[in-house]
């Protein structure tokens, strides 16, 4: 009795033992299938709604099996590398993409299709924001080109923000960069219209030239500045600088506003070599008082032999104020002249 009360446990302990490795030489091949199927990224597009379930799967894997299935251009996206989960079953796909790009700023051009519904056509992705995206809508068939509708979505934002998706289009280069960039020179900031022009001149843009001699003729007072103070800054005396360049910084010392008369004056004056002299010259005989300081001014500002030379043609002006001022550049010329010579 003594021996079989230890047969039995052990015998059973063998059963135990054997059902166990039966176990998982049964399952194994089940379990890793099972593994297998995991899938991390799964999309359908069927009738004209979307599906996803992702799991981890990189935002940028997403967009492109979108695309792919959609047929949706998809610009921008390749950056987008974080991983991402998420899971919805039948939306629009204007429905999809804000749900999965609620953390990027980004362009989407609609179009009407033929069954009435607004489908989205093209993506374009501008770049993350930190707390909630920010959407442009563009609708094509517009009489306006694509980038000027683009551009006149960031009209409402405020001059900091506005500076940001600039760049941010800039850098990815935009499509449609060129007209963007024509829209911005009629933003109301000078400092976003000076960089549009900047900007079209170093793509090689040549129409920018046409562009700011037009401007520069402006019934807009701020355009008109903007325009005038680049002028020379752009171009020099390179070949924009022909008689129209010329004729606009000459009329422009005659404007009403009298910042741009200063802008103008300051053009001429920085020009190299004898460009705009005659134009400077010409105005110190001007029947305006307050043209002719202007003149001397940027006379001065060229060089003693030129500050000298307009000194001597108002030193007997018949406006006080004139000659004043030709009295004391005469009176400095000379100061520093005895300097130089002790």
């Amino acid at each position: 009795m003594h021996i079989e009360n230890h047969k039995i446990p052990f015998t059973i302990f063998l059963l135990l033992l054997h059902l166990s490795l039966f176990c998982i030489l049964f399952f194994y091949p089940y379990s890793a299938q099972a593994q297998q199927e995991v899938i991390p990224l799964k999309v359908a597009w069927k009738e004209q709604r979307l599906s996803v379930i992702a799991e981890k799967a990189p935002l940028s894997d997403i967009l492109y099996q979108i695309s792919r299935q959609t047929r949706i251009e998809i610009h921008g996206s390749e950056r987008l590398q974080e991983p991402v989960s998420i899971c919805f079953s039948g939306l629009t796909l204007h429905e999809s993409l804000k749900k999965l790009l609620a953390h990027i700023n980004y362009a989407i051009f609609m179009k009407a299709a033929s069954y009435g519904e607004i489908l989205p056509t093209r993506l374009l992705i501008i770049g993350h924001r930190h707390v909630s995206s920010l959407e442009f809508i563009v609708f094509q068939g517009d009489e306006k080109s694509e980038g000027e509708l683009f551009y006149n979505n960031l009209q409402g934002l405020d001059l900091n923000t506005r500076l940001i998706k600039i760049q941010e289009l800039l850098e990815i280069n935009h499509p449609h960069i060129e007209d963007i960039l024509y829209s911005a020179t009629r933003d109301s900031d000078p400092l976003i219209r000076e960089i549009a022009y900047k900007q079209l001149h170093e793509r090689g843009y040549r129409s920018v030239a046409g562009l700011l001699l037009n401007d520069s003729r402006s019934s807009n007072a701020d355009i008109r500045k903007t325009a005038i103070s680049l002028l020379g800054e752009l171009f020099g005396s390179g070949e924009l600088f022909g008689s129209n360049a010329m004729e606009i910084l000459k009329d422009a010392t005659e404007d009403d506003n009298t910042d741009i008369r200063h802008m103008a004056f300051s053009q001429l004056s920085h020009l190299a070599a004898q460009d705009g002299l005659s134009i400077l010259r010409e105005r110190l005989t001007h029947p305006d008082p307050e043209i002719r300081i202007m003149a001397i001014e940027a006379m001065t500002s060229k060089g003693e032999e030129f500050a000298l030379e307009a000194a001597r043609v108002v030193l007997h002006d018949n406006d006080e104020l004139v000659r004043s001022k030709a009295e004391g550049l005469m009176y400095e010329l000379e100061a520093r002249k005895e300097v130089r010579e002790e």
